[in-house]
């Protein structure tokens, strides 16, 4: 185990770049593709071109995601004392973990309806109405994971316990998703 550990402390700093990297790339791609996304709605649909645009920036996040994964992986095997220990490095995982799980929800029962959600008209399907109340859910628990891990990822260290910073990190995710809630009922009730 001793040469595992030497091996990849050995090769941290490549680890640390390819991660800080990765998620600068997955934070972008993620971020533009919310601010098309709010650009592509305006107008009550999403038509076939942006679908495509929004697909490819969706390949981005999941690419960026895997390496994210594998140089946390990496980073931690370099030293899994101080890794396990580490808050900060903990909740970033925390995060990372729920936009895996907030991407893989948008992509398996959004994205495959997307082009067919109305998203100025409230005299709709109502598995439409959901998906679209859904799709401003996943926006925004996205943007605010991203941003608040790569804010994490800037500071030295975390002046909270786990617990404490989980906390924190769910009264912003539900704050965002009331919020994001709010704009899809002023978007839908203005028109």
């Amino acid at each position: 185990m001793q040469s595992v550990i030497e091996f990849f402390a050995q090769y941290k700093t490549i680890s640390v770049i390819l991660h800080v990297f990765f998620v600068i790339s997955g934070m972008g791609a993620a971020l533009v593709s919310d601010v098309l996304f709010n650009s592509y709605i305006k107008d009550g649909r999403i038509q076939k071109g942006e679908n495509g645009t929004l697909g490819a920036l969706s390949g981005i996040v999941w690419i960026s995601l895997g390496f994210i994964v594998l140089s946390g992986l990496f980073l931690f095997l370099s030293d899994p004392l101080r890794y396990a220990t580490s808050v900060k490095f903990l909740i970033k995982m925390t995060i990372v973990g729920v936009i895996i799980i907030n991407g893989y929800v948008f992509h398996r029962l959004i994205h495959p309806s997307l082009q067919k959600i109305n998203f100025v008209d409230t005299q709709v399907n109502h598995k439409y109405v959901r998906l679209r109340k859904l799709a401003f859910t996943c926006g925004a628990i996205s943007a605010l994971s991203w941003l608040i891990a790569f804010v994490l990822g800037m500071l030295e260290h975390v002046p909270f316990s786990y617990a404490e910073a989980l906390v924190g990190y769910g009264v912003l995710i539900l704050g965002g998703v009331f919020v994001a809630q709010l704009i899809e009922y002023k978007l839908t009730r203005n028109k």
